[in-house]
């Protein structure tokens, strides 16, 4: 369990609903592992030849697109961000400091802002692109001091993004002031200070590649079915098109794994295997304890992955950078992991939100005619819950063996376009193996 939900006490968090399965843990994974293998060979027969990712690939929405390339709709946003952050900001800074009892900050980041990219960036393409506050007082900054622009360079690759990420997971998962309004303050500033300076420096680029969220909603986008051709123009797409004209430099692949690594730690924290090893340990020993876990559990994520790589490059027989082309092949498996931990928290814990909202620095307010609501947990049951996280771990498989087959028929000699692609489809059914095996409480 998160220090943010050991503080609260919440058991619906991401995997609360795991005892409700409608089938037995085993047979859930034996049909994940089955689904995952099935869609691989029918793939074999079926898919002989690249077909996703092609330039023209798309339907364009001309009406749409002048929408979103209004400079109105561009002010809005860009207005909303900077709204949102300085409520956010006043919020957590001048507002109780009670843990998230009375303050609604932890849910809003935790809950609204960190979860909710995830269904933003699927419907909407790289939303926070167009919200990012700190992308605009970057700009206005910039604009004020009119300092010459340095190029970013090519060797930091997403490195600062990963960097950020980290910094923001550790906060959720392990530190045990998460919950802390005024511990979210202080990274919420440090980050923004942070990056507007680095955003005045280096220009727009910068949070392209550098800004932790920005890239995070890029990646979750690239799954989207509105999204930019190569030609710019907006067009409503198969996803799987957008995930294989997924740019493969820089290397979007350390991304995924934090991500994937540190909701697969976000699972194991909570069994009770992991519960022992920190019982009645003091706060130093909690938190280095959990930051080894959470640094092992990104490590085998990552060595699993590579090792896939590095077997499926000796079929390939070129110098191409393989990992960093079938990157793309792995998000689906990020966002079905993502859906699947954290559901039922967004569900539940989202309501908090809006009720917290109400009076959000505990002055007596009735902002929103709240006073007597009450979290309904009766909105879904939990099994409905469950079969949803399991669907959603085999859905994100599928689909990213897909994505990987479609890049594969096209890099690996004919030969060995079979025999080529067995490495990581044995890493993929590990993965949704582990993935519901963690839902289940297995």
């Amino acid at each position: 369990m998160t220090a943010f939900h050991r503080a609260r006490i919440v058991l619906t968090h991401g995997i609360g609903g795991r005892v409700d399965l409608p089938v037995p843990s085993w047979l859930a994974m034996y049909a994940g592992a089955v689904a995952v293998l099935a869609s691989f060979f029918v793939l074999i027969a079926l898919w002989p030849k690249p077909r996703l990712g092609a330039p023209g690939a798309g339907r364009p929405l001309p009406w749409l697109e002048r929408l979103a390339n209004s400079v109105a709709v561009r002010t809005v946003l860009r207005a909303a961000g900077l709204t949102m952050l300085a409520i956010f900001l006043v919020t957590a800074w001048i507002g109780p400091d009670d843990g998230g009892r009375s303050n609604p900050v932890p849910y809003w980041i935790y809950v609204w802002f960190w979860v909710g990219l995830v269904p933003l960036s699927l419907l909407f393409g790289p939303i926070w692109r167009r919200l990012n506050p700190l992308r605009t007082l970057a700009g206005l900054v910039r604009s004020a001091v009119r300092n010459r622009v340095l190029p970013l360079p090519d060797r930091l690759g997403y490195w600062p993004a990963v960097l950020g990420l980290f910094a923001f997971v550790w906060m959720e998962l392990i530190d045990d002031k998460a919950a802390s309004p005024r511990t979210i303050a202080i990274f919420v500033t440090g980050y923004a200070v942070l990056h507007i300076i680095a955003g005045v420096v280096f220009g727009p680029e910068w949070f392209a590649r550098g800004d932790a969220f920005e890239v995070y909603s890029w990646m979750v986008s690239r799954a989207s079915p509105l999204g930019r051709r190569a030609d710019g123009r907006l067009v409503l797409r198969n996803p799987l098109d957008g995930l294989a004209a997924t740019p493969a430099k820089p290397d979007l692949t350390p991304v995924v794994m934090v991500v994937l690594g540190s909701t697969a730690f976000d699972g194991l924290s909570r069994t009770a295997a992991w519960s022992d090893v920190v019982a009645d340990t003091g706060r130093a020993a909690y938190l280095s304890l959990g930051t080894a876990g959470l640094v092992a559990a990104i490590a085998v994520v990552a060595g699993t992955y590579n090792a896939a790589i590095w077997l499926t490059r000796r079929f390939v027989g070129s110098d191409r950078n393989v990992r960093a082309e079938l990157a793309h092949g792995i998000i689906p498996i990020a966002i079905g992991y993502t859906v699947a931990h954290y559901f039922s928290f967004a569900m539940f814990e989202g309501q908090q939100g809006i009720l917290l909202a109400n009076d959000p620095l505990a002055r007596g307010w009735d902002l929103l005619g709240l006073s007597t609501a009450t979290i309904d947990y009766a909105l879904m049951a939990p099994w409905g819950i469950a079969l949803i996280q399991v669907a959603a771990i085999v859905v994100g498989h599928i689909v990213a063996v897909t994505a990987a087959h479609d890049r594969s028929v096209g890099m690996l000699p004919r030969r060995s376009a079979r025999r080529g692609q067995y490495p990581m489809l044995v890493v993929m059914v590990c993965y949704t193996i582990t993935g519901i095996a963690l839902i289940s409480g297995s």
